[in-house]
C-alpha cells in the first residue's frame, strides 16, 4: 500500500510539473505574440534590424525606423566594416564580427548601443531566401545606372542591364553579390540598401496576396525573426504602409583606418555623429511638418575660412544626415567670414532652420531669386557659408558677457 501511495504521489508531482511547464510555455508564447502592440504602447516608432546574410556572415545591415502615424521612415545603414572597441568582442574590430562570433541577438544589442536607439526586433534573410522571395513577389524593381558585364574570380558570369529594371531571383543574386574592381565598400552597401528598399516595395505591392493569415507563411518561412509569425505578419502590415519612394536613407560616415591588417571605417567623433544623425531623423519622421516626405532640398557649401578641407568635410557630414549637397567652394575675397550663416534662396525658413539645427547655426539670411538673372543661386535652395565660429561639427555660440 505504501508503494502505491508513493507512486500516486510521484504521478501527482509529475502532473503538477507538466502543468507548470505548459503554463511557462504558454506564457512565453503569449508574450512573444503580444510583442508588437506591447512595444508600440511604450514607443510608437517601429524599429527593425534587417540583416542580409550569407552563411554566418552579415553582408548588409540596415535599421528601419518607421512612424506609422505619419507614414514616414528612415533606413540607417551600418557598414559591416564599421570599426570600434566593441564590448561584445572586447577588442577593436569590425562591427559585423559580433554577428559572426556572437550571433544575431548580440548583434542587435550592439547596433542598438551604437546608434543609441533600442531596436527591439530583428529580421535575418539569407541571400538564397531573398532570391526565392524575389521570384514569389514577381521580381524586385531596381535602378542600375550602368550595365554590368564581367566575370568573377571563379569565372561566374555577371550580367545585368542598365536602367529601371525588374530583376528575378537569379538576377537579384548577381545584383547582391557582384563586385567590380572599381567598386568601393560604400557603393556595394548602397546597392544592397537599394535591394532592401526594393524588397519592402515588392511586399507592399503584393500585400493583398501575402500579408494575410493564409499566405504569409510563404514569406515568414524564409526569414528568421525574434517574433512569432502572427506578430511578424502584424509588423509587415504596419511596414507595408511605408512610402518607399520618399523616405530618408542615412549611413555611418568616417575615415578608413588600418587596424591589425583590417581596413575599418572609424566613425566621425567616435560614433557621436551618427547618433546625432539618427536622432535628427527620428525627430523628422515623427513631426507632421518634418522633411522626410518633402522634396530633397539642395545645398551649396562655401568655405569662408582658411581651414583647408572644411567645406569638403562638412559636405560628408551633411550627406551622411541625408541632406543633398550640390557642390562646394570658397567665398570671394581674402577676408575670413566671422560667423557661419545660411542663405535661404527659396523662402523656406523652417527648412533653413532644420539645416541650421543640425550644426547649431542660428543665423539665416533670406534672399529672393531674380528669375531674369541667370547668374543667381537658383540651382540651389540654400547656401551654407562656413565662418570662423564653425569647428567642423558645431557653430560655437558667442559667450554672453
Amino acid at each position: 500500500m505504501k508503494l502505491k501511495r508513493e507512486r500516486k504521489g510521484l504521478i501527482f508531482i509529475g502532473m503538477i510539473a507538466a502543468i507548470v511547464v505548459a503554463l511557462v510555455v504558454f506564457i512565453s508564447i503569449y508574450a512573444k505574440q503580444d510583442k508588437i502592440q506591447e512595444n508600440l504602447q511604450k514607443d510608437p516608432v517601429i524599429k527593425v534590424l534587417f540583416v542580409l546574410k550569407d552563411k554566418n556572415q552579415a553582408l548588409f545591415t540596415d535599421v528601419l525606423i518607421y512612424y506609422p502615424v505619419t507614414g514616414k521612415g528612415v533606413l540607417v545603414n551600418i557598414p559591416g566594416n564599421t570599426g570600434g572597441l566593441h564590448p561584445a568582442l572586447d577588442r577593436v574590430d569590425r562591427i559585423d564580427a559580433i554577428y559572426s562570433e556572437k550571433g544575431i541577438e548580440a548583434y542587435r544589442q550592439a547596433v542598438s548601443n551604437f546608434i543609441k536607439v533600442d531596436v527591439p526586433f530583428y529580421l535575418e534573410i539569407s541571400v538564397n531566401n531573398m532570391v526565392e522571395m524575389a521570384d514569389l513577389l514577381g521580381g524586385f524593381e531596381l535602378f542600375i545606372p550602368m550595365p554590368v558585364d564581367a566575370r568573377s574570380s571563379t569565372d561566374d558570369k555577371w550580367l545585368l542591364p542598365s536602367g529601371r529594371v525588374t530583376l528575378d531571383g537569379e538576377k537579384l543574386r548577381t545584383f547582391l553579390t557582384y563586385h567590380l574592381d572599381e567598386d568601393t565598400e560604400s557603393s556595394i552597401q548602397e546597392r544592397r540598401q537599394d535591394a532592401t528598399v526594393a524588397f519592402l516595395s515588392a511586399v507592399k505591392s503584393n500585400s493583398n496576396i501575402y500579408l494575410n493569415n493564409t499566405n504569409f507563411n510563404q514569406l515568414s518561412s524564409r526569414m528568421t525573426s525574434n517574433v512569432k509569425d502572427k506578430d511578424l505578419l502584424e509588423l509587415f502590415q504596419y511596414i507595408s504602409e511605408l512610402d518607399t519612394e520618399r523616405f530618408e536613407a542615412v549611413t555611418v560616415t568616417g575615415t578608413n583606418t588600418t587596424v591589425d591588417g583590417k581596413t575599418l571605417l572609424m566613425p566621425f567623433r567616435n560614433g557621436e555623429y551618427i547618433k546625432d544623425v539618427v536622432k535628427k531623423s527620428i525627430n523628422s519622421i515623427v513631426s507632421p511638418s518634418g522633411s522626410a516626405n518633402a522634396r530633397p532640398y539642395v545645398i551649396r557649401i562655401l568655405n569662408g575660412t582658411k581651414v583647408l578641407g572644411l567645406a569638403h568635410n562638412t559636405k560628408i557630414l551633411l550627406e551622411g544626415a541625408a541632406f543633398e549637397v550640390l557642390d562646394i567652394g570658397n567665398t570671394d575675397g581674402e577676408e575670413e567670414v566671422e560667423e557661419t550663416y545660411i542663405i535661404d534662396h527659396i523662402g523656406q525658413p523652417e527648412v533653413a532652420m532644420n539645416i541650421g539645427d543640425f550644426i547649431h547655426c542660428t543665423k539665416v539670411e533670406e534672399e529672393e531669386i531674380n528669375k531674369d538673372d541667370t547668374e543667381t543661386e537658383a540651382n540651389v535652395d540654400f547656401t551654407l557659408v562656413l565662418g570662423k565660429n564653425f569647428d567642423g561639427r558645431w557653430v560655437r555660440q558667442r559667450e554672453k558677457k
